[in-house]
């Protein structure tokens, strides 16, 4: 509509009839309508008038208020033009004299004095007729309303009706215009390859059961190999094999659970040429056994992404439901855009190397590339033409760390051409890079060897990298000897059987509370301690001596019973060749404890419940050699059962492995010097931890720190667990 054609409109203003309507819309009497909280006294008769006439193909239609006629003013205060058929409106808004008119686009209803002085904003609250009744209009303003709008209501519902028409034609327009460049770029997107949706459904499924019928099964049915295959081991329901046949790790399954076996969702990728560039898609893909039936299991294999990659731009979509209306591809670039991450198929790879990603090595990494997103990739690599360099000579580490780390960019220099210009490093060290393939720390440990005009060994390289960067040493006075300290850390790191990585941390955290306890630090025999671990432990107890008493304090006044039932435990402990068990007790032991190992048994309430129910006790997994050394934390069923079995940080260590036979030697004994009363207490253990698992299970409780962060407690638990047989 042009709105200098509309101003020049013959106005329309309030006729005598109104005007004297309007002078008497008092209600004799005030009524009462609405239920409960929306009950409204009402005073006066119309809340609005409407008046219309025809303008040529425009219908007029103006608003007037009674309260302002009565008060003398006889223009309306809205002008709306409805265009039938341009299916179009326009609102002109005529304020007080001296005042310059506005224009609006808002809908009938929406017009602020109408929102404000009629029921119109309400329409759901109160009964139609009622609203309709305090609205104002002739006969002939009906039915010219009926008649110009080709509608069967009347009045304001009229007006309304058809500006949502119009509104939702708008909108229509609006959402063509957008989906249509959407459109074109889905019309580039080439049928799905031949063999990618079996090799998703088959070969990239993460997943492999081997289903059987009993524990005396001799085969089962594999599900990658799909076929009867032996089983050479005693079979346990979701126990990990390996596939005879396939030789892939694969979970046992009871066919009696067949129904709830389903694997993992996972998502596969594959890259198609079109023109001018290519275009990315992921798929998810899901498998479940629904049925008794495991040869057919419910497979679904859907497209959720797509990436236009053409030239030099880039456009991704999402297959999403598109404002409440349809579920199509949609443009996800104002969204941030969609992951484009999975397994990469790789079938193409020859059209693909031909044509648009010639140059790249997306198909070098082999199964798993080294971020989670295959445009990311793509888009680094033609970035930062140093991946591409690293890749095709085989230092894959390090294109990885520069791929997935920003502030690994920094120990490079991008403005050389050259490897060794951009790696800061000589051709010599260039080929101990390969050799070693290291990754950023390595790099920066040889950047630092050709500064210092030194030659280290490749295994210190190597292991150096692993620890950190030189910056990590930082807590050591200057100037430092790497060399020497190499040394240290690998000796030390032997000797606790720890990583290198762990080694130096605990080496760092003696070291600070060392220097807090005014130790003098420089001493080679303090500084660099035989036994970095025991010693650790030492400053540990140290630093922590006077907080042990308060802890063991405060426990003894919480739990009175404990130092009473603990001693009672000490007939169980046992010697036997290499390792030996120790009782705790008192609350104090298990303080010092839970204090050396850094875990809950010094702060965790439920150990102390479990022994004042005679449920659970406290033992210590000690070393002949050293049997006042903590090493392993246990926690002990009445009945033998242990429950858990905790070193440094709640872990364990590969180092467990060898005590175990001697821990289930232990729990024969500690069965054999049980009371009748103590067999008791055991039996009922036993139910409380099935009922604490069962919660656990339901819950979904997960350990949220740790190397263990993640998984479900009670999965933990029950591996753990080591029943007394």
């Amino acid at each position: 509509m042009r709105r200098k054609e509309l101003e020049k409109l013959k106005r329309i203003n309030a006729t005598t009839k109104m005007i004297r309507i309007a002078q008497d819309n008092i209600l004799p009497f005030p009524v009462k309508e609405g239920e409960d909280w929306n009950e409204r006294e009402f005073t006066t008769r119309y809340d609005m008038m409407i008046r219309c006439q025809s303008r040529g193909k425009y219908l007029m239609v103006c608003l007037f208020f009674p309260k302002l006629i009565a008060q003398g003013e006889t223009t309306p205060t809205y002008e709306i033009y409805l265009n039938p058929e341009g299916h179009e409106f326009e609102t002109r808004i005529l304020p007080g004299p001296g005042q310059i008119p506005k224009w609006s686009s808002a809908k009938i209803v929406n017009l602020s004095m109408v929102a404000n002085e009629t029921l119109l904003w309400s329409q759901w609250s109160y009964k139609k007729n009622f609203i309709d009744s305090r609205i104002w209009i002739n006969r002939d303003g009906k039915e010219t309303l009926k008649r110009y709008l080709r509608t069967k209501e009347s009045g304001w519902r009229a007006i309304n009706e058809f500006q949502n028409k119009c509104r939702d034609e708008q909108i229509k327009r609006a959402e063509e215009r957008e989906k249509a460049p959407w459109d074109e770029d889905m019309a580039l997107v080439p049928k799905e390859l031949p063999g990618f949706k079996r090799w998703s459904e088959h070969e990239a499924c993460p997943d492999t059961f081997i289903f059987y019928d009993s524990v005396k099964s001799k085969e089962g049915y594999c599900s990658y190999c799909r076929t009867m295959v032996p089983i050479g081991e005693k079979p346990k329901h979701k126990k990990e094999t390996r596939c005879s046949s396939c030789h892939r790790k694969a979970e046992f399954w009871l066919n009696t659970y067949t129904h709830t076996a389903r694997a993992m969702g996972w998502d596969t990728v594959c890259i198609q040429p079109i023109k001018d560039g290519f275009v990315i898609r992921r798929f998810y893909n899901t498998m479940s056994y629904r049925s008794k039936d495991k040869e057919k299991p419910d497979i679904t294999h859907s497209e959720h992404t797509r990436a236009i990659c053409q030239n030099s731009s880039v456009r991704k979509y999402e297959w999403m439901e598109y404002k409440g209306k349809e579920t199509r591809w949609v443009s996800s670039m104002k969204y941030g855009g969609g992951r484009i991450g999975g397994r990469l198929y790789r079938g193409n790879i020859k059209g693909l190397k031909n044509g648009p990603l010639k140059r790249s090595t997306v198909f070098d990494w082999g199964r798993k590339l080294p971020c989670d997103d295959v445009y990311e990739y793509l888009t680094e690599e033609r970035e930062h033409p140093v991946i591409e360099q690293l890749v095709k000579i085989g230092i894959k580490n390090l294109a990885a760390d520069i791929l997935q780390m920003y502030m690994c960019k920094k120990y490079i220099d991008e403005s050389k051409t050259d490897i060794c210009g951009i790696l800061k490093i000589d051709k010599a060290r260039l080929k101990r890079l390969k050799k070693i393939n290291a990754g950023i720390k390595g790099l920066v440990w040889m950047q630092l060897e050709k500064t210092t005009n030194t030659i280290w060994p490749d295994e210190m390289l190597q292991g150096m990298q692993e620890i950190g960067y030189p910056s990590d040493f930082d807590f050591l006075p200057m100037p430092l000897n790497y060399r020497k300290i190499w040394n240290y850390v690998n000796k030390q790191a032997k000797k606790s059987n720890e990583t290198l990585s762990q080694t130096l941390i605990t080496w760092r955290d003696y070291y600070n509370m060392a220097e807090a306890e005014k130790w003098n630090v420089e001493a080679q025999q303090i500084g660099w301690p035989k036994d970095l671990k025991d010693a650790h432990m030492e400053a540990i107890l140290a630093v922590n001596g006077s907080s042990i008493k308060a802890k063991t304090e405060i426990l003894k006044k919480k739990w009175p019973k404990v130092n009473s039932i603990l001693p009672q435990t000490k007939k169980f402990e046992y010697k036997h060749g290499k390792y030996q068990i120790v009782a705790a007790t008192c609350i104090e032991d298990m303080v010092r404890e839970g204090t050396a190992l850094n875990h809950c048994m010094d702060r965790a309430d439920f150990y102390y419940d479990r022994i004042e129910k005679y449920e659970a006790y406290p033992f210590f997994l000690r070393k002949v050699d050293h049997p006042d050394k903590p090493w392993y934390t246990l926690e002990v069923e009445s009945s033998g059962n242990i429950r858990q079995k905790r070193t440094t940080g709640d872990n364990q260590n590969p180092d467990l492995e060898d005590a175990i036979p001697f821990l289930k030697e232990w729990q024969k004994v500690f069965k054999s010097r049980m009371t009748p009363e103590e067999i008791q207490y055991g039996i009922l253990a036993n139910e409380e931890r099935i009922k604490e698992y069962k919660k656990l299970r339901k819950d979904g409780n997960k350990i949220w720190h740790g190397k263990l962060a993640g998984k479900l407690l009670v999965d933990v638990l029950e591996a753990d667990f080591m029943e007394a047989m």
